[in-house]
């Protein structure tokens, strides 16, 4: 019977927010975000000092970690690979498809570099790599006080997972049944960035100013665009490629289309006002 680790240390890094979380005897004793000590804001730089902070208030040493938890999995990336050359076949996506295959492969050998750099850092540890989506299920489970729950995770992208539901009840410790997921391209949280970037603020860090602002504006507007361009299916919902082209994990490929243009209005510069179609 493998004996469960007595000092876990867990690494959100290298994408928006880096963070450093600690648990002793399976007891959370503490958790920051990097930015609070880096003064830059939604950093995404390696949580050094959030990690050095959390050592020294618990007392001990990088040598007393027994195991780190990193929140991506490298090879779930590569499962995207043949669904992404899939894309080929159809004439709307075929432009993205070599592109799209190349981007998941290329983070899938980036993530499992950074994953032997936190075996460096950490000699004596056990680093595991956790699903992206499996590490928000637990986050939100084990925070929330309830011994059972359905628990829905709905983001931009974890390796592939875009939306899941699982089944959480506590036992000797939070367990998790994963009951439905959705993959990329269906992604809320992708349309959420890529109208956020064409209204002209920063994707991953001002869709709240997006948020606000609709509250101040005509929902019938635009309801025409979005129920084409997000339909509901029996499973979810899938996203039309023709608004919202499939992602390409490397930057120069806009996340809306001209017919999304078209429809809606022209890209705002930060720099430009902000007016009634907004």
């Amino acid at each position: 019977m493998n004996q469960v680790p007595s000092v876990v240390l867990g690494v959100c890094s290298f994408t928006h927010d880096s963070a450093a979380a600690l648990l002793i005897d399976g007891e959370l004793v503490g958790f920051v975000e990097e930015e609070r000590l880096s003064q830059q804001k939604h950093t995404r730089e390696y949580p050094r000092q959030a990690i050095e902070w959390l050592l020294e208030e618990a007392g001990i040493t990088r040598d007393d970690v027994d195991a780190v938890a990193y929140n991506f999995h490298p090879s779930r990336y590569l499962a995207e690979v043949p669904a992404a050359l899939r894309m080929a076949l159809s004439g709307t996506t075929r432009s993205r498809a070599v592109p799209r295959a190349a981007g998941f492969a290329k983070v899938a050998l980036r993530t499992q570099r950074r994953l032997r750099l936190l075996a460096q850092g950490f000699p004596r540890a056990r680093v595991t790599p956790v699903l992206h989506h499996r590490a928000h299920q637990l986050a939100a489970f084990a925070a929330s006080g309830w011994e059972e729950a359905a628990v829905l995770v709905v983001d931009s992208l974890g390796e592939r997972q875009t939306t899941t539901i699982a089944h959480a009840h506590q036992s000797a410790r939070p367990t998790l049944s994963m009951l439905e997921g959705l993959t990329d391209p269906a992604s809320l949280g992708y349309v959420y960035g890529a109208v956020t970037e064409h209204l002209g603020w920063r994707r991953g860090d001002e869709e709240g100013t997006v948020m606000a602002l609709a509250a101040l504006g005509d929902p019938a507007r635009f309801r025409h665009v979005f129920t084409r361009a997000v339909r509901t299916t029996a499973t979810g919902f899938a996203v039309d490629p023709t608004y919202f082209p499939p992602r390409v994990l490397t930057s120069g490929y806009p996340r809306t289309s001209l017919r999304f243009v078209a429809e809606t209005c022209p890209i705002r510069r930060p720099d430009d006002p902000v007016q009634e179609i907004h």
